[in-house]
Protein backbone atom coordinates (compact mmCIF):
# COMPACT_ATOMS: atom_id res chain seq x y z
CA UNK A 1 0.00 0.00 0.00
CA UNK A 2 2.89 2.52 0.89
CA UNK A 3 4.37 1.46 -2.69
CA UNK A 4 1.13 2.17 -4.45
CA UNK A 5 0.72 5.57 -2.38
CA UNK A 6 4.58 6.35 -3.41
CA UNK A 7 4.22 5.67 -7.26
CA UNK A 8 0.80 7.57 -7.16
CA UNK A 9 2.72 10.63 -5.64
CA UNK A 10 5.91 10.16 -8.30
CA UNK A 11 3.20 9.45 -11.41
CA UNK A 12 1.25 12.65 -9.87
CA UNK A 13 4.53 14.57 -9.73
CA UNK A 14 5.63 13.68 -13.30
CA UNK A 15 1.86 14.99 -14.61
CA UNK A 16 2.43 18.34 -12.63
CA UNK A 17 6.24 18.56 -14.14
CA UNK A 18 4.68 17.86 -17.42
CA UNK A 19 1.95 20.07 -17.23
CA UNK A 20 4.39 22.91 -16.22
CA UNK A 21 7.09 22.26 -18.98
CA UNK A 22 4.00 22.00 -21.86
CA UNK A 23 2.65 25.66 -20.03
CA UNK A 24 6.02 26.89 -20.40
CA UNK A 25 6.41 25.70 -23.72
CA UNK A 26 3.35 27.42 -25.05
CA UNK A 27 4.03 30.06 -23.36
CA UNK A 28 7.43 30.31 -25.04
CA UNK A 29 5.87 29.32 -28.50
CA UNK A 30 3.36 32.32 -28.24
CA UNK A 31 5.63 34.91 -27.68
CA UNK A 32 7.26 34.01 -30.72
CA UNK A 33 4.44 34.10 -32.72
CA UNK A 34 3.21 37.62 -31.11
CA UNK A 35 7.64 38.50 -32.53
CA UNK A 36 6.71 36.76 -36.05
CA UNK A 37 3.49 38.50 -36.36
CA UNK A 38 4.90 42.08 -35.35
CA UNK A 39 7.61 41.23 -38.05
CA UNK A 40 5.25 40.01 -40.58
CA UNK A 41 2.98 43.49 -39.77
CA UNK A 42 6.28 45.55 -40.22
CA UNK A 43 6.67 43.52 -43.20
CA UNK A 44 3.39 44.07 -44.72
CA UNK A 45 3.53 47.88 -44.19
CA UNK A 46 6.92 47.86 -45.74
CA UNK A 47 5.51 46.47 -49.24
CA UNK A 48 2.69 48.99 -49.44
CA UNK A 49 5.18 51.74 -48.90
CA UNK A 50 6.70 50.27 -51.57
CA UNK A 51 3.74 50.18 -53.48
CA UNK A 52 2.82 52.84 -52.97
CA UNK A 53 6.21 54.60 -53.83
CA UNK A 54 6.23 52.92 -57.03
CA UNK A 55 2.74 53.91 -57.64
CA UNK A 56 4.26 57.77 -57.65
CA UNK A 57 7.26 56.81 -59.96
CA UNK A 58 4.25 56.15 -62.72
CA UNK A 59 2.46 59.34 -62.72
CA UNK A 60 3.64 62.40 -64.31
CA UNK A 61 5.40 65.04 -62.58
CA UNK A 62 5.77 68.47 -63.33
CA UNK A 63 9.25 70.62 -62.53
CA UNK A 64 9.34 74.30 -62.95
CA UNK A 65 12.09 76.26 -63.53
CA UNK A 66 10.31 79.50 -63.81
CA UNK A 67 11.68 83.41 -63.23
CA UNK A 68 9.21 85.66 -61.74
CA UNK A 69 9.63 89.41 -61.75
CA UNK A 70 7.13 92.09 -59.94
CA UNK A 71 9.89 95.42 -59.93
CA UNK A 72 10.36 97.74 -62.52
CA UNK A 73 12.07 95.83 -65.39
CA UNK A 74 14.17 98.96 -66.95
CA UNK A 75 13.08 102.79 -67.96
CA UNK A 76 10.97 102.15 -70.86
CA UNK A 77 8.69 99.76 -68.90
CA UNK A 78 8.31 101.29 -65.19
CA UNK A 79 4.71 100.35 -64.76
CA UNK A 80 3.78 97.93 -62.26
CA UNK A 81 3.40 94.01 -63.74
CA UNK A 82 3.78 90.63 -63.18
CA UNK A 83 6.08 88.63 -65.75
CA UNK A 84 6.54 85.22 -65.42
CA UNK A 85 9.05 83.53 -67.39
CA UNK A 86 10.53 79.96 -68.04
CA UNK A 87 10.55 76.19 -68.43
CA UNK A 88 8.25 73.49 -67.03
CA UNK A 89 9.05 69.34 -67.25
CA UNK A 90 6.97 66.39 -67.08
CA UNK A 91 10.08 64.02 -64.97
CA UNK A 92 6.94 61.56 -64.60
CA UNK A 93 6.79 58.39 -66.32
CA UNK A 94 3.53 58.94 -68.04
CA UNK A 95 1.48 61.87 -69.92
CA UNK A 96 0.91 64.77 -67.96
CA UNK A 97 -2.85 65.35 -68.94
CA UNK A 98 -4.32 69.12 -68.89
CA UNK A 99 -1.01 70.40 -67.57
CA UNK A 100 -1.05 74.39 -66.17
CA UNK A 101 0.54 76.82 -63.87
CA UNK A 102 -2.04 78.00 -61.10
CA UNK A 103 -0.92 81.75 -59.96
CA UNK A 104 -2.42 83.74 -57.08
CA UNK A 105 -0.91 86.96 -56.25
CA UNK A 106 -1.55 89.58 -53.87
CA UNK A 107 -1.02 93.36 -54.12
CA UNK A 108 2.10 94.67 -51.05
CA UNK A 109 -1.38 96.02 -49.61
CA UNK A 110 -2.47 92.37 -49.22
CA UNK A 111 -5.20 92.49 -51.54
CA UNK A 112 -6.02 89.85 -53.82
CA UNK A 113 -4.37 91.00 -57.51
CA UNK A 114 -5.35 87.88 -59.34
CA UNK A 115 -5.96 84.46 -59.80
CA UNK A 116 -4.88 82.81 -63.18
CA UNK A 117 -4.35 79.84 -64.80
CA UNK A 118 -1.78 78.96 -67.39
CA UNK A 119 -2.56 76.24 -69.87
CA UNK A 120 0.54 73.82 -70.74
CA UNK A 121 -1.21 71.33 -72.71
CA UNK A 122 -0.44 67.63 -72.61
CA UNK A 123 3.15 67.47 -71.93
CA UNK A 124 4.90 63.75 -72.95
CA UNK A 125 7.12 62.05 -70.46
CA UNK A 126 10.32 64.14 -70.31
CA UNK A 127 9.26 66.83 -72.37
CA UNK A 128 9.53 70.42 -71.84
CA UNK A 129 7.45 73.34 -72.51
CA UNK A 130 8.45 77.20 -72.84
CA UNK A 131 6.31 79.45 -70.54
CA UNK A 132 5.73 83.46 -70.95
CA UNK A 133 3.52 85.89 -70.01
CA UNK A 134 3.69 89.45 -68.97
CA UNK A 135 0.50 91.23 -67.13
CA UNK A 136 0.23 94.36 -66.26
CA UNK A 137 -1.16 95.15 -62.79
CA UNK A 138 -2.42 98.39 -61.26
CA UNK A 139 -0.45 98.25 -58.00
CA UNK A 140 2.84 96.40 -57.46
CA UNK A 141 2.55 92.76 -56.77
CA UNK A 142 3.84 91.94 -53.31
CA UNK A 143 3.05 87.87 -53.03
CA UNK A 144 2.63 85.31 -54.97
CA UNK A 145 2.21 81.58 -55.30
CA UNK A 146 2.76 79.39 -58.39
CA UNK A 147 1.34 75.79 -58.58
CA UNK A 148 2.11 73.01 -61.33
CA UNK A 149 -1.09 71.00 -61.51
CA UNK A 150 -1.99 68.25 -64.31
CA UNK A 151 -3.50 65.06 -64.21
CA UNK A 152 -2.64 61.23 -65.10
CA UNK A 153 -5.90 60.56 -67.36
CA UNK A 154 -7.18 62.33 -70.26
Amino acid sequence: MIKESKMTIIAVFFILLTITCCVVYSTSLNQVLFQKDSEINGLANQVLELEEQLQNQQKPSLVTSLGVSTEPRNVTYPHPHFTIEGVVFNVGNRTAYNARLEITAYYKNGLSAFNISIPLGNLEKWQVTQVGKIMATSEWIGNYTITPICTDIP
